[in-house]
């Protein structure tokens, strides 16, 4: 088994992110997920860029907070994103509004990263669910040739929608937040080890100041990155290949 244990909400507080840079320096996070329309996503990528931290994507965000392009098509009166599942769940979304919005947060994490970070893989803040969303993130990843979260199955439920486009072959999204728990984590591993096969581990990882308890209701943070770090210590992942998207690349 290759797995790729990534962190989301990476530069959604100062915080979060320090975590998340932890965890990749001692080698129990192996990826992480931008999002560039926060307010510290400037520091995060930053920051990553000094510590030559290459494991870098982008969490791709339309149910949260303000785009980067102007849209209101997208938003609401003030200018937010329509806030998860009345983003999600709309049937009007236009394609062009969508595939803008994400190029343009795709530049964006060029730009801040001043073309020192590769694009390492997409995936989609609050998931895959709308159509539209899905087949604007499908199309960019054959654009620029970068693997995304096989978020719900669909590599192998469809495959004229995903033709091109390269994903894990198993996504673990129920220890996050659902099973925080070392053995939970252990029993996940120890089914998949000796597949031949790659597997992507979700974590919401990092460390919780009080900035950050007011702008997510998820404080279990730093609880994920320390049994992360304990399976490291404790040889969990000794026999498995722990690895980034790049692995998937061709």
């Amino acid at each position: 088994m290759k797995l790729i244990i990534n962190a989301d909400d990476f530069g959604l507080s100062k915080s979060i992110s320090d975590g998340i840079i932890d965890g990749v320096r001692g080698g129990y996070i192996t990826s992480t997920s931008v999002m560039v329309n926060m307010p510290f996503a400037k520091y995060a990528i930053e920051k990553a860029v000094k510590n030559k931290i290459d494991c870098v994507g982008l969490h791709i965000v339309l149910t949260t907070g303000k785009p980067i392009l102007a849209n209101r098509n997208l938003t609401d009166d003030n200018g937010d994103f329509y806030y998860s599942r009345a983003q999600i769940d709309r049937n009007d979304l236009k394609y062009k509004d969508v595939y803008n919005e994400v190029k343009a947060q795709i530049n964006l994490f060029f730009k801040l990263g001043k073309n020192k970070l590769h694009l390492n893989h997409l995936n989609l803040h609050h998931f895959l669910y709308n159509k539209t969303m899905r087949k604007v993130v499908f199309d960019i990843a054959k654009e620029y040739n970068v693997p995304v979260r096989n978020e719900l199955g669909v590599s192998f439920s469809d495959k004229k929608e995903t033709k091109g486009v390269v994903m894990p072959d198993l996504f673990f999204s129920d220890w996050s937040i659902v099973n925080v728990n070392y053995d939970y984590l252990k029993q996940l591993v120890e089914k998949h080890k000796k597949q031949d096969v790659v597997v992507e581990l979700m974590t919401h990882s990092g460390y919780v100041d009080d900035y950050t308890k007011t702008i997510t209701s998820y404080t279990n943070r730093k609880v994920e990155l320390d049994i992360l770090k304990q399976a490291k210590e404790k040889g969990l992942f000794d026999g498995v290949k722990l690895a980034s998207f790049d692995c998937l690349k061709k």
